[in-house]
């Protein structure tokens, strides 16, 4: 077997796995799994968005790549009153959530930076090859399937803003139903003119000159802002857990793959094995554990995500003991505002090889911001208005600043060998997202279909979410604890969508989150 690929749609892995048969690695499958992405699962992720890609060697070595975006407006004269900047409603099946787009709220992109470099460092196969799927994709068309078709609706007043969004979502006047074919070929020439040129042709040939003539009347991205883009080498947070070693997303970059640890380490003084899965005792505790993540991440970790010191601080012993001693007490923690429900505009993509390379890689385009390149066929991003990531109000930090995500690739590491590749979209969802199916991997020991499809909680700041075909009845003494309980009757994106793939005994298995479309495929 030359290697297995989940992800969130049937062509983005197949990309994948055909980088596999034609010889090349796992790095080559991610990246062409990745262009696939931007043409498949278009609003989920984009070439002008920006992620993060964790990257083990069969060599052992680990790294994680930064390419999110930077806050741009280097050298700008736009004044903020004058940015094409404004809200807009969005309806998720009965819950209206508003998000801030127009070319006022598109940040620096990084993904073509990223893939440049990781391309750089790990790839075998030429880049042609490597887009060629992608190109055939947006080229001859994707049938889409219920997911993408759901997503493009949702995100219709986004999607359909511009006339060139128009041309491509809603042909003839109409929007696009399941079973019909979306074609791409701006994007498709867009690409193979990437191809031609290499990907860090982006920030400073003929792209960047479209990008800063569709975007400088309004906006505040400028020529320098995509030419000082660099992508952050970093070293990988490492966590022991049960025997393994979790290397996850670090500070700046992500606040999810600290929380994710503090969670874990909350979590490891019980044995967790001994309790049944998604049952009464389990759910409590692992409410209680989302709720004492909460009230950490809230007084000791997001004002400080920037200091070099802030993971040593938030899981030192003292800090751990601290909420271990609350947890044990069952203190509720103070009430914090209530997370409003939105789906998440992300995707991951989990690769393994023959040769033991592993690639985690999450990528994200926010909603995006209304506005393509022009002639380009690609969307920018919108993060400048997405309040997860700007926490201290919009346009209020300096130009060139790293913006920080909850994104969290992740590998976890058993005898030196990666054992389990995952990640997950979802905004704040992300980081319970994995850790549950961490949690059903190694503490229940599920098999990874079960294990990634079964049903999720999350602790909100105020209510416990609760995925369909968890028991109601399991949830009645959380309800006697003054503990408010939302039971979901349906399983949702909203809970993630943890696209995993295992290495065991030299087996390779995995699956893709069927919330969001995923599927494994090995070969």
């Amino acid at each position: 077997m030359k290697g297995a690929v989940s992800a969130g749609h049937r062509l983005t892995a197949e990309a994948g796995i055909d980088m596999l048969n034609q010889g090349g690695n796992a790095f080559d499958a991610a990246i062409a799994a990745a262009f696939a992405s931007f043409v498949c699962e278009s609003p989920l992720t984009s070439i002008g968005g920006g992620g993060f890609l964790m990257a083990h060697t069969a060599e052992g070595e680990t790294s994680l790549y930064d390419f999110f975006p930077n806050i741009s407006g280097l050298g700008s004269r736009t004044p903020k009153e004058e940015l094409d900047f404004y809200p807009v409603d969005i309806d998720f099946t009965g819950t209206t959530q508003q998000f801030h787009i127009g070319k006022g709220s598109v940040a620096v992109p990084g993904c073509m930076a990223g893939f440049a470099k990781v391309f750089e460092n790990h790839c075998t196969l030429p880049i042609k090859t490597i887009l060629e799927p992608a190109i055939h994709y947006a080229r001859q068309g994707v049938t889409l399937n219920a997911q993408q078709a759901d997503f493009n609706s949702i995100l219709s007043p986004i999607l359909t803003l511009s006339s060139e969004g128009k041309a491509v979502y809603t042909p003839n006047g109409r929007r696009l139903k399941k079973g019909e074919v979306i074609t791409k070929k701006n994007m498709a020439d867009t690409i193979e003119e990437l191809s031609r040129s290499g990907l860090e042709s982006f920030y400073r040939g003929s792209i960047s000159d479209c990008i800063i003539g569709g975007f400088e009347d309004g906006g505040l991205i400028t020529r320098e802002d995509l030419e000082n883009y660099e992508v952050a080498i970093r070293k990988p947070l490492v966590l022991d857990y049960r025997g393994r070693k979790i290397f996850t997303n670090p500070p700046p970059s992500s606040s999810g793959g600290c929380l994710i640890a503090f969670s874990l380490k909350l979590l490891e003084k019980y044995d967790v094995a001994k309790l049944e899965h998604n049952r009464a005792d389990y759910l409590y505790l692992l409410m209680d554990v989302m709720k004492m993540t909460d009230e950490a991440r809230g007084e000791d970790f997001d004002h400080r995500i920037y200091e070099n010191d802030i993971i040593g601080s938030f899981l030192s012993t003292e800090n751990i003991g601290k909420y271990s001693q609350k947890l044990e007490n069952d203190i509720p923690p103070k009430s914090l505002s209530t997370e409003r429900p939105s789906t998440g505009n992300t995707t991951h993509i989990s690769v393994i090889d023959a040769a033991g390379n592993a690639v985690s890689v999450t990528t994200s385009n926010g909603e995006g911001c209304g506005h393509m390149i022009p002639g380009m066929g690609v969307m920018l991003n919108n993060m400048l208005g997405e309040e997860d990531i700007n926490p201290h109000g919009f346009h209020t930090q300096p130009a060139g600043l790293r913006m920080s995500s909850m994104m969290s690739p992740t590998i976890v590491m058993c005898d030196g060998r990666p054992e389990i590749i995952l990640g997950s979209g979802g905004s704040n969802r992300i980081r319970n997202a994995i850790l549950q199916v961490i949690i059903n991997l190694i503490d229940f020991k599920l098999p990874v279909e079960e294990a990634v499809n079964a049903s999720r909680t999350h602790w909100d700041k105020s209510t416990f979410q609760v995925e369909l075909g968890i028991s109601p009845s399991e949830l009645e003494g959380l309800k006697k604890a003054a503990s408010p309980v939302n039971y979901w009757d349906v399983k949702n994106m909203y809970f993630g969508g943890v696209h995993t793939v295992i290495s065991e005994n030299a087996t390779l298995s995995g699956a893709g989150d069927a919330r969001r479309g995923g599927i494994c495929l090995k070969n």
